[in-house]
């Protein structure tokens, strides 16, 4: 079985779910460029081993945008039993769509989350219609995504779900560290307080970091948050945690994935408070660390992977006493196995050999 993926940016989650499905299949994967803007370099740390990685020559601007003729051309020289197009807004995606139209060839569209807007203009609905529309199959990583499809033109059964990770089965922990083990972690890494709450994400807007700390003013002092990463609002938020006066708040460096998850696990819960996700995968990567998460609602994965009260908690962040009260449910070993129990459904390994039996089943 020879497969074709189009996808933006060679992400290591993907990199690696292609060198999964490169042992199983031929697979041929064209990335539009060679990064997505504003990631930091760090990110891009996996490598391709078993798999053909092209990157396509062309024209890239904005954050993801460009526009290459290179998978056009290579549907044209070569023969595929699987077409997978993972994602219709750059210019690339759009033309090579419209080809596949054109001549007929079936193709599958995979997304890894999508949100339905509230208040769209009718054009724009109807140029996403246009293109997300006419393929043979669509694969979605949850209900709310699969909403996201049919809204915009998908038959709903067309529509199948496929479980969607970033994290590799040895990466799971095998129980829950116990308090003296989150104790010796804590000690290496150079977390403290009695409590330790995680986040991490780009320091943006939208992952609304900046409410977060303020709230943590009202948080005894021996409950620490630190946030992983990078990104445009770094000082500024640098800036609020020294004008509150707050020393229980940091903000970490972006970390390599492996050192990121020794961070989740030293936690007692996970904190996510973006305003809007279309997926999220740290929220899988935490579980797996037997971390209960508290998130958002705006956050696909949370919507699909949270089990309110069970492995944490659905919270919009707007107000705090709710907040408080659920943060002070934290340890709970109870809900750190269901963290770990709910995670092991969702692997790299386990998400590979759904879609390659997918399109062994469906598309040869």
């Amino acid at each position: 079985m020879k497969i074709f993926w189009l996808f933006n940016h060679p992400a290591p989650y993907k990199v690696n779910l292609f060198n999964l499905l490169g042992k199983k299949a031929e697979m041929e994967a064209y990335f539009e460029r060679s990064s997505e803007k504003g990631r930091n370099a760090l990110f891009y740390s996996e490598t391709p081993i078993s798999f053909s990685a092209h990157f396509c020559k062309g024209i890239s601007w904005g954050e993801m945008d460009n526009y290459s003729r290179d998978p056009i051309k290579a549907l044209k020289k070569n023969r595929y039993d699987v077409i997978v197009l993972n994602g219709w807004r750059t210019l690339t995606e759009q033309r090579t769509i419209a080809y596949c139209k054109r001549n007929k060839l079936p193709y599958v569209f995979l997304i890894n989350g999508g949100i339905v807007k509230e208040k769209e203009l009718g054009l724009l609905k109807a140029i996403k219609t246009h293109f997300i529309s006419g393929a043979s199959a669509y694969l979605s990583p949850d209900e709310k995504s699969k909403q996201y499809l049919v809204h915009y033109g998908a038959e709903d059964s067309r529509v199948f779900y496929y479980p969607y990770s970033s994290i590799f089965e040895k990466e799971l922990q095998e129980k829950p560290l116990s308090k003296e083990g989150k104790q010796a972690l804590r000690k290496e890494l150079g977390l403290q307080g009695e409590k330790v709450f995680l986040s991490a994400g780009q320091l943006i807007p939208r992952k609304n970091y900046a409410p977060l700390i303020r709230f943590w003013k009202s948080r005894p002092q021996g409950e620490s948050l630190y946030i992983l990463g990078d990104g445009e609002q770094k000082e500024e938020l640098l800036l609020l945690i020294k004008e509150l006066g707050l020393t229980n708040v940091f903000l970490l460096p972006h970390k390599p994935h492996d050192e990121v998850l020794r961070y989740f696990s030293a936690g007692d819960c996970f904190l996510f408070p973006s305003k809007e996700d279309i997926y999220g995968h740290v929220i899988n990567e935490a579980l797996s660390q037997g971390v209960p998460v508290i998130s958002s609602p705006n956050v696909n994965a949370a919507l699909h992977l949270i089990k309110d009260g069970r492995n944490g908690f659905l919270d919009s962040f707007e107000k705090e006493g709710e907040l408080g009260e659920k943060l002070s449910c934290f340890p709970d070993q109870r809900m750190e196995e269901e963290a770990l129990r709910t995670a092991r459904g969702f692997t790299m390994e386990t998400s590979a050999e759904f879609l390659y039996l997918f399109f062994k089943e469906r598309c040869q």
